[in-house]
């Protein structure tokens, strides 16, 4: 037993698998699963076919303003020389973006459109939006009912009849409550329930509505809002003037009309606030205007009537000189009183944000001071930015409190100039007050009569030249404001010359459907393979044990077990006699007893070792098989012979050697059956008469075959295996388990079991085959029949 010696010496640790990927094996899973390949294309391609023409197009609506330095009016600081219109300085790309985000300004652009319903049409299971394609007029009536948001479901029936239903959710009062109703209506009737109220009309052009299914429900222009929001993109070249404003749409009709809408909104409020210091400043002048209208009117008819009454002409040249140089210092007065009060109104109003809109332009009160324009027309640009700004942030965002903090600082270097402004103008007006005391002596001198025209005369002049320049300030101020543009260009309004196809193409959606058709079965199979531990290739078994492979057995289809004998030429008896050579060249002379193991039912050891000495007996070799499973024993079923004497009754000495041994039906072949069960079966086989038994069938046959219980259920094959030459474990191809290979290395490896050897049973070759050797398909597929 020199070889079985050196056999026990081999390694037989457990060989870990490899870490990297066998390209071949996981194609051969994935052709030996082509059909779930083929059914997972099929569904891909469709499913893409199905997108591409089902589903909406989608594009990108874009526009694009440019924010520019200056304005495009008249110049008008140079033409009034009071800065009322003059730049404002370059616009802040992030406020402008801030501006556009609002709700205020975008709530105002859905306000304007005056959307009432959102329509939608079914295309197989798609619903598709059809902005101003809808087939009906609709007429709201009723005040607090028609809830926005609710899915309202119709089905044209005929000419005259629609289905509507409802099954859905509203929040009312807090509080959600269900609707669900479906009910049958006439067009041009008023469909009226507990929370519905409209009239559905059909178009004129409207055809083929039976048949359609289409729903609406009525906006909610809040969430609306909120959802443009969240859609439209805005952004600015980074070294460029440019505002772009962007959404993606199925509906990109309705896209272009929202945001011209918002930008045509935006622009006027814009100009609104641009020139809201010049409309403050006119309200101001027309208010003005008002009371010396009436001032005016009073001194003329008393004027008049004085001359008249007195029959008084023209007067002396003493008396002209006087009132000329009065009513110079009142108008100076008049003047710089205006201005003071302007200069202590400014300074109340400073630093109180409600008093903002009230900032009236200096030049208005005929201050020609460059600096105070510029810094009144700077806080009220800081101020409208502000408002601006305060449509979308919060009071901690960092714009808005660096914004806040240029307002203090705007506001301060006012405060100081108006200490010094208020100063001088007040002795201004004290120094007019001490010439006007020294004429008005001069003119108590002269005659009362004289006196009395002067001071009327000089009333009227006075009111007049006020009215005049008021009327004239106002004049300025109208042109101004007619000449006004806002600081801001549309470059490329939303239009469909400009819409961006956003859908891949049709040949690149199949080509992805393909693709995800193939990998989601592909990926099944693979993840199935990982989970599964069966043994499916031989590369399998030769990475997980050193044992040699003795050879493969094909699948059978025929039930017959003895498929040797009546399929001689088909390709799975030249297997068993590849076994059968392989076996010659594996046993050293005068080695003749082979075991049969499996470590689990089911994997085909009893076929095997019934098939095995079929095709030894074939070769003119005495065979003789043993039972030795005598727990259930079924070799005698096989080859229809009795099964009342066999290896149990020998065991206990009922038998002798000879009348155990049955004759099969095939020359060369005999039968030592199981036997009747015994209690007992494995202190039996320990018994020295297995070991009697064997020696002297060596005497009388070539080879001795023992058919095994199961190694992992009982001890019997592990017995009878120290008396075998070869012992051969049968894997099963889809049934024997990868740990199984570990349990067979632990029994090689203590040296329970001599010389042991695989056999990989009911192998099913494909038209791909891998792992088993092409030999057999080439070999045995064609020169052969079965």
């Amino acid at each position: 037993m020199t070889a079985n010696n050196n056999n026990n010496n081999q390694p037989y640790n457990t060989i870990e698998q490899d870490d990297e990927i066998d390209l071949k094996r996981l194609l051969f899973l994935l052709i030996r699963k082509w059909y779930w390949l083929v059914v997972g294309l099929f569904l891909g391609i469709t499913g893409g076919y199905l997108f591409v023409k089902y589903t909406p197009d989608k594009y990108q609506v874009n526009t694009s303003l440019l924010v520019t330095d200056e304005s495009k009016g008249f110049e008008l600081e140079n033409l009034f020389m009071d800065g009322m219109m003059g730049s404002s300085g370059k616009a802040s790309l992030q406020n402008e973006l801030e501006f556009l985000r609002s709700y205020t300004l975008n709530h105002q652009a859905v306000d304007n459109l005056n959307w009432q319903t959102f329509w939608q049409k079914k295309n197989l299971i798609i619903w598709n939006g059809i902005y101003l394609n809808e087939p009906f007029i609709l007429n709201k009536s009723g005040e607090g009912l028609n809830p926005a948001g609710i899915p309202i479901y119709i089905t044209p029936l005929s000419e005259t009849e629609y289905e509507i239903s409802v099954d859905g959710e509203i929040k009312l009062e807090g509080q959600n409550v269900k609707i669900e109703f479906s009910e049958i209506a006439k067009y041009g009737e008023p469909f009226h329930n507990e929370y519905f109220n409209f009239t559905l009309t059909p178009k004129e052009n409207s055809s083929d509505l039976p048949g359609e299914w289409y729903r609406f429900s009525f906006i909610n222009k809040s969430k609306l809002t909120t959802d443009y929001l969240k859609r439209v993109t805005t952004d600015y070249g980074k070294e460029s003037e440019v505002i772009k404003l962007s959404t993606e749409s199925t509906e990109p009709l309705r896209d272009i009309h929202y945001l011209n809408e918002l930008v045509r909104v935006y622009l006027k409020l814009k100009l609104n606030l641009q020139t809201q210091t010049q409309k403050r400043s006119l309200e101001f002048i027309d208010s003005q205007l008002s009371g010396i209208s009436s001032d005016l009117t009073a001194a003329e008819n008393t004027f008049t009537e004085f001359r008249s009454k007195n029959q008084i002409i023209d007067l002396s040249s003493q008396g002209s000189l006087i009132m000329e140089q009065l009513k110079e210092i009142e108008q100076e007065k008049s003047q710089m009183q205006m201005q003071l009060d302007y200069f202590k109104n400014l300074q109340r109003y400073l630093g109180n944000i409600q008093s903002a809109d009230q900032l009236v332009a200096p030049s208005v009160v005929g201050v020609t001071d460059a600096t105070l324009n510029a810094l009144v027309l700077k806080l009220s640009e800081l101020y409208s930015r502000r408002k601006i700004l305060a449509f979308s942030a919060y009071e901690n965002n960092p714009s808005l409190i660096l914004l806040n903090q240029e307002i203090e600082q705007v506001n301060q270097q006012l405060r100081e100039m108006l200490v010094n402004l208020i100063d001088n103008t007040q002795l201004s007006v004290n120094t007019l007050n001490l010439r006007y005391t020294r004429i008005n002596n001069q003119l108590n001198n002269m005659p009362e009569q004289e006196q009395q025209l002067i001071n009327i005369q000089r009333q009227y002049e006075l009111t007049n030249e006020i009215y005049t320049y008021l009327l004239q300030r106002r004049a300025e101020l109208e042109i101004s404001l007619a000449a006004a543009i806002v600081d801001i260009q549309v470059i490329d309004p939303a239009q469909f010359e400009r819409l961006i196809p956003l859908n891949k193409s049709p040949m690149l959606i199949l080509l992805i459907g393909a693709f995800l058709g193939l990998l989601l079965p592909g990926g099944l199979i693979l993840l199935v393979d990982l989970l599964d531990n069966s043994v499916h290739l031989q590369e399998d078994i030769e990475k997980l044990t050193p044992l040699p492979i003795l050879g493969n057995v094909l699948h059978s289809t025929d039930k017959s077990e003895l498929v040797v004998i009546h399929h001689p030429r088909a390709p799975i008896t030249e297997s068993y006699r590849t076994i059968r050579t392989n076996l010659q060249f594996k046993l050293q002379d005068k080695q003749k007893v082979i075991g049969l193991h499996s470590v689990q039912p089911g994997e085909g050891k009893s076929f095997n070792a019934t098939n095995l000495v079929c095709i030894m007996a074939m070769n003119d070799k005495k065979t003789v098989i043993i039972g030795v499973d005598m727990r259930k024993p079924r070799l005698h079923n096989i080859f229809n012979l009795a099964n009342t004497k066999g290896l149990s009754n020998y065991l206990v000495g009922q038998y002798s050697t000879k009348e155990i041994i049955q004759q099969t039906e095939i020359d060369n072949l005999s039968l030592i059956a199981s036997g009747p069960i015994p209690p007992n079966p494995a202190e039996l086989i320990e018994r020295p008469a297995f070991s009697q038994l064997l020696e002297e069938l060596k005497a009388q046959f070539d080879y001795i075959i023992i058919d095994n219980a199961p190694v992992s259920r009982v001890t019997d094959g592990l017995i009878t295996s120290r008396h075998s030459d070869l012992n051969l474990f049968i894997l099963r191809y889809g049934v024997s388990k990868k740990n199984q290979l570990k349990f067979i290395n632990d029994i090689a490896r203590q040296g329970t079991m001599h010389n042991p050897a695989l056999i990989i049973n009911d192998i099913k070759l494909h038209r791909f085959g891998y792992g088993y050797g092409h030999s057999y398909q080439y070999a045995y597929g064609k020169g052969y029949a079965v």
